[in-house]
């Protein structure tokens, strides 16, 4: 068993789900004045499965009356925005919404950070402790 724990390697691929979630983010930003551009909307699980390898659990139904998960963008295989608003170039970037995304994402992974700082120093605690 790895000394850190399973943990660990999750929130390392939080973060680097949050940071290429960001990178995205930044694209649409910065593209907001390209004619014709396609705002990349993927969310944080998508770049998280992305960097976290293929699931062991997924998600299924057990009973008929459970309401399968259809707001993936996974599911529709386009990551990209189909139904916003287009302004007159054919631009569907809303600049707002995605400073709001990046505010959103931005303190998540600052929570990220941490959450591997607090782990980080019970192991130091463990070990100063064992002197």
């Amino acid at each position: 068993m790895d000394m850190l724990g399973n943990g660990f390697q999750r929130l390392k691929s939080a973060i680097i789900a949050r940071e290429h979630m960001q990178t995205a983010i930044t694209s649409n930003i910065a593209n907001a004045d390209t004619p014709n551009y396609r705002a990349d909307q993927r969310g944080f699980a998508e770049f998280f499965a992305e960097q976290s390898g293929p699931s062991t659990a997924k998600m299924t139904t057990t009973n008929r009356m459970h309401i399968s998960d259809t707001s993936s963008t996974r599911l529709s295989g386009d990551f990209f925005q189909a139904g916003a608003a287009r302004k007159m170039d054919g631009n569907g970037v809303d600049v707002q919404t995605e400073m709001a995304r990046m505010s959103e994402n931005q303190l998540m992974h600052d929570l990220s950070l941490k959450l591997i700082k607090g782990k980080l120093s019970g192991l130091l605690n463990a070990i100063k402790e064992g002197r």
